[in-house]
């Protein structure tokens, strides 16, 4: 069955060996950020902190091997015990996304054993091609979001799918569904980070 293009980021799937364990920490990101943030967006920290609340901030990743923390899994419109981010929401009938140049909390899952399901950069791939890019690590593909949609840009690059270990994430399976089935249009991967920077070193060589 071909499949569809449904790009929305990375979507939190589960862990290895385990179920999900909700390893989610609270992030800022300053009014001085002119970057808009979804969810499924990947982050990385700015090295500095929110002075009212002491969380660290972070901004969405621009560059292809960028290290992130983690990946936005929510959006606060609430102040977090910050007395100086209380920010009107008047736009409820829109998708939820950190607009530009606002103050805003997000949730960020940070859990190592995390695994993403995102959509490949590549269409319209032989079968052999997709089985094998598991086990290899890639990097980003950076696009913008739909503020129409609220849906996030992002998507694994398999064209840069190696074994060099600095890249930021690694493939680990193809979801196994009747719509994602190697050598379809559009293939969704599972990926894990590979390289964050609550991580060990600076990522596994890829195979």
């Amino acid at each position: 069955m071909a499949s569809v293009s449904r790009i929305n980021g990375f979507r939190l799937a589960k862990t290895f060996g385990d179920e999900l364990t909700g390893q989610v920490e609270t992030f800022f990101v300053p009014a001085s950020d002119a970057s808009v943030i979804m969810v499924g967006d990947a982050v990385k920290l700015l090295g500095d902190a929110r002075a009212a609340s002491g969380v660290p901030t972070v901004t969405r990743v621009t560059a292809a091997t960028d290290i992130p923390v983690g990946i936005v899994v929510g959006i606060s419109f609430e102040g977090q015990g910050d007395a100086q981010n209380i920010p009107p929401v008047n736009d409820l009938n829109t998708p939820i996304y950190r607009r530009a140049s606002t103050d805003r909390y997000l949730l960020v899952s940070v859990d190592p054993n995390a695994i993403y399901e995102v959509q490949a950069s590549q269409s319209s791939q032989a079968a052999a091609t997709v089985t094998g890019w598991v086990g290899s690590n890639a990097s980003f593909l950076i696009a913008a979001g739909n503020t129409t949609t609220g849906a996030s840009g992002l998507q694994v690059d398999t064209s840069t799918a190696a074994v060099t270990a600095t890249l930021p994430l690694k493939i680990v399976v193809i979801p196994n569904r009747p719509d994602n089935v190697p050598g379809d249009t559009f293939i969704n991967l599972y990926v894990k980070l590979n390289s964050a920077s609550y991580g060990v070193g600076t990522g596994s060589a890829g195979v």
